[in-house]
């Protein structure tokens, strides 16, 4: 993908940001708790879009930070956390600050090197980087023929057991787990959930609007059914 072509999606989401925040899913509980220290208290949501990663660190009792670029999906976040402006490359809190940083489905759309120096520099020694992806299991037939519509690339099929950054000066080498997840959806949900992906919301609309319209003859019969995913993590310690 071009650098333009990579702007103008990863631009896009705030004109999404209802269809994004009905339509996506949440993090299992199991794969934030590993990603994150034992005695974690305060935590940073980066990239946090609507607050779905947000609402589970909550739920787990932490004081969050939430930190996204989009004022529209900023506006959207639980009022419970604390809600900053702001970009993985520039993060707006002081040194030290936080006990994990946690990203979901957001660290492919950072520039890494800076960001990675940036998440370093607001942990404590100690704590921990933990990346999470919910990639769609294709294994499933009515799955794999909805995303082939649009070139989804986060699938199940398409994990290799890469990191996603090695290990440096401060941040150790990064250890991966894999966990089972699954939504409940009806064909409106899985249409707005199509419908909130880059690839689509920067698609001229008669393009868009085909795509949408062949995803609802894809969808099972029975409603609801679940959308079956696989939530990659990956976790690393400030030393």
């Amino acid at each position: 993908m071009d650098g333009q072509r990579w702007r103008e999606r990863a631009g896009s989401f705030g004109a999404a940001a209802d269809v994004y925040d009905r339509s996506r899913p949440t993090y299992p509980v199991e794969a934030v708790r590993w990603a994150l220290p034992v005695e974690a208290r305060r935590v940073l949501d980066l990239g946090a879009g609507t607050g779905k990663l947000t609402s589970v660190l909550l739920d787990l009792g932490l004081d969050v930070v939430a930190v996204e670029p989009s004022e529209q999906m900023r506006a959207r976040i639980p009022a419970r956390a604390e809600v900053l402006e702001g970009k993985a490359e520039a993060i707006p809190l002081p040194d030290g600050s936080v006990d994990a940083v946690l990203v979901g489905q957001a660290f492919h759309w950072f520039d890494p090197e800076p960001a990675l120096s940036e998440m370093a520099r607001v942990l404590r020694p100690g704590g921990t980087i933990g990346l999470l992806w919910n990639v769609m299991d294709d294994s499933t037939g009515w799955v794999k023929e909805v995303t082939a519509l649009f070139g989804a690339e986060d699938l199940v099929s398409h994990l290799d057991g890469r990191p996603p950054f090695g290990g440096n000066g401060l941040l150790g080498e990064p250890s991966h787990d894999e966990f089972e997840h699954g939504q409940s959806l009806d064909r409106d949900l899985l249409v707005d959930l199509v419908a909130s992906r880059s690839v689509l919301t920067s698609l001229p609309e008669q393009e868009r609007l085909e795509v949408l319209a062949q995803v609802r003859e894809l969808a099972p019969d029975d409603e609801p059914f679940a959308l079956p995913y696989v939530t990659d993590a990956w976790r690393s310690v400030r030393t």
